[in-house]
């Protein structure tokens, strides 16, 4: 469509009419992104305020449809990349962020760290040596408390910062020790995300495998990737007064990975009761995991 023709479609938005309203938005929907510059630049100039609000609406409407795709080609691909399901969480907040500049910046930690390891030394020597490069050579920390800034949950903001919650330092984190064939997965706590150290790689993520016998130790992502034992889990989840469940154990699929993290971005929505954001959310999971999906409208 020509420049012209998407400027008189633009006029056409703040129609009293509403056919003629939803015409000409889902003409604009159906011509993608390509679309988006047109529509800033006639947001920006124009100071009619319901045109302005449709505007706004039209733009993040074909964002966000940029981000289920991506979330579904991912789940068609089998959702084994778990950077590419960290990736297509921040472009929700990041539309114009490109996977291939997320990809760079890991790319080039990876290579600092593993011009370190020494893959004949002992699991706990080569996890020590990942922490010393994550931590103290590249300055990655946690935050202290609570996350409520969706920033902190983005892989983007992460490695530009240096600074995110457990579950995004435990994402990079893994992300990380798998492309130097570190067999570190995830394993979503109660409040809390910690990883795990394999026997060997998980291929296979299926609760019936019951994976917590590959387990040989755990690591704290959010202090400095401390080890720690399955007894100490236990005692954690006694003093929460939490149910035994063998997930809290175990290695989780990238999947079950990218749900936690949308799920605590969800959280941290609902109690800022920002309703469209929490109804987002949940499409992103009814993708990821249809069984999990839950409804705003309980809320």
């Amino acid at each position: 469509m020509k420049s012209s023709e998407i400027k008189a479609l633009i006029q056409l938005l703040d129609d009293d009419d509403q056919e003629v309203y939803d015409h000409v938005h889902q003409k604009l929907l159906s011509i993608g992104a390509s679309v988006i510059p047109t529509l800033e630049e006639a947001w920006g100039v124009d100071g009619n305020e319901l045109l302005q609000g449709r505007l706004e609406d039209i733009i993040h409407s074909i964002q966000f449809d940029d981000v289920l795709r991506v979330a579904e080609k991912w789940m068609a691909q089998g959702q084994q990349d778990l950077l590419t399901g960290a990736y297509l969480v921040s472009k929700y907040y990041y539309p114009d962020l490109q996977l291939e500049e997320v990809q760079k910046s890991v790319f080039r930690i990876k290579q600092r760290i593993w011009l370190e390891l020494n893959y004949n030394q002992t699991a706990l020597e080569q996890i020590q040596i990942f922490n010393h490069m994550m931590y103290n050579v590249h300055r990655f920390n946690g935050t202290t408390q609570a996350s409520t800034e969706y920033q902190d949950f983005c892989i983007n903001h992460l490695l530009e910062s240096k600074k995110g919650n457990a579950i995004s330092l435990g994402i990079l984190y893994q992300i990380l020790a798998n492309d130097l064939h570190l067999p570190v997965y995830g394993v979503p706590l109660v409040r809390h995300y910690i990883l795990c150290f394999t026997k060997k790689t998980i291929h296979d993520f299926d609760a019936e495998a019951r994976l917590e016998r590959e387990v040989m130790f755990y690591i704290n992502p959010l202090n400095r990737g401390s080890i720690f034992s399955r007894n100490e889990i236990k005692e954690y989840l006694e003093k929460l007064k939490a149910e035994t469940d063998h997930k809290y154990y175990e290695p989780a699929s990238p999947a079950v990975i990218i749900v936690e993290l949308l799920s605590n971005l969800r959280d941290v929505h609902l109690h800022l009761k920002e309703h469209d954001r929490v109804e987002d959310i949940d499409k992103i999971i009814r993708i990821l995991s249809p069984e999990k999906g839950m409804d705003s409208d309980n809320y």
